[in-house]
């Protein structure tokens, strides 16, 4: 299920990022931009045994991936660890796949990787760990044949920060209804599952309106559209509760046109770039998503305390913001951390995707 999760996320961000072009597998030079402030300690490899780290992103290029890319390259000049980062110049499985194949015949310690299509990457990485290569991934969380799958959040903490957020806008009080791309959408329905279900627990003056859950096919122009149908429909609606990442956007264009900055709130998952104008016009006060390259820094913090013998386990302080020994549960191979982060006015600028 957290498989579905990210990769319906990752999906939305890398249709919204710039187009694909090639990048430099440099690593360990100065970050192309400034990530979020990290918490915790940050690993360090024993001394005079410093390990070899590849870092396969799904694709370079694009915005997002370039992102990550720069808190790969500030872990590295953080810690003094060169790290290889190559990956495919385009979404390509078969490509992804031969970049890792390369990588462990040239014998890395550690392989770091979010795979375009997990099933095709179980061989190769069952490869690896035979030979004693260290495998983390994150966005696969079914896949056998790694170490640890790392995720930033479940979905019952996803949905309960979505409403906290939105809660906190509308004061706590008034009529909300929950949107998703489609009610077809596993992990976004149960986001707004959790989400009714934090605010049944914790804010008894909010009120789910008749209409209880919209979809908007994940458009923004019909979540636009449907907004105005809401607004009309329900005079006294105040909140409008979105898991997709075209929810917010096209909510967001909808209650600015109609003069309702302020009156009305409008939260989901979303990628900076398509609510920066939202956010510092006042339309939306907020959207959620986790910085990608804070779990990037979590990933190779995990491999290098695995390569230094550490046992990884729930309560582990894998040393950023989120994944810290109160925010980390380990079950099986699973890692999950509480990275959600609220995305404002004060912050996007960070994002440079």
């Amino acid at each position: 299920m957290k498989r579905k999760i990210l990769a319906l996320l990752m999906t939305a961000a890398m249709t919204i990022s710039l187009a694909a072009c090639a990048a430099a597998p440099a690593t360990g030079s100065a970050p192309a931009a400034a990530p979020a402030e990290s918490a915790g300690e940050t690993a360090e490899a024993p001394s005079g045994d410093t390990p070899t780290i590849a870092f396969v992103p799904k694709v370079e290029g694009q915005a997002w991936w370039d992102y990550v890319h720069s808190g790969v390259d500030e872990w590295a000049a953080d810690t003094g660890m060169d790290v290889i980062y190559k990956g495919p110049t385009e979404i390509d499985a078969a490509a992804q796949v031969q970049i890792m194949t390369d990588l462990v015949n040239q014998g890395v310690d550690i392989l770091c990787f979010s795979p375009n299509d997990p099933d095709a990457c179980e061989a190769i990485c069952k490869e690896a760990r035979d030979k004693g290569i260290i495998v983390i991934a994150t966005e696969a969380s079914g896949m056998q044949n790694v170490d640890f799958d790392i995720e930033a959040f479940d979905e019952a903490g996803m949905g309960g920060f979505l409403m906290d957020q939105l809660a906190a806008q509308m004061g706590e009080e008034g009529q909300y209804i929950t949107m998703v791309g489609s009610m077809t959408m596993e992990s976004q329905n149960n986001w707004a599952d959790a989400a009714v279900a934090r605010q049944e627990a914790q804010y008894p003056n909010m009120e789910l309106v008749p209409d209880a859950r919209v979809a908007d096919d994940s458009d923004a122009e019909k979540a636009y559209e449907l907004t105005k149908e809401l607004i009309q429909k329900y005079p006294d609606l105040k909140g409008i509760c979105g898991t997709g990442s075209f929810d917010a956007p096209g909510a967001a264009r909808a209650i600015e046109e109609l003069g309702l900055n302020g009156k009305v709130f409008a939260i989901s998952v979303a990628i900076p770039s398509e609510v920066r104008d939202y956010l510092e016009s006042g339309a939306l006060q907020a959207v959620g998503l986790w910085d990608p390259a804070i779990s990037a820094k979590v990933m190779l913090n995990t491999a290098v305390k695995m390569y230094n013998g550490e046992e990884i386990k729930t309560g582990s302080d894998l040393g950023e913001t989120g994944y810290g020994p109160d925010d980390v549960t380990v079950e099986g191979t699973l890692i999950t951390g509480n990275g959600q982060i609220a995305i404002t006015a004060d912050n996007v600028n960070d994002f440079t995707f």
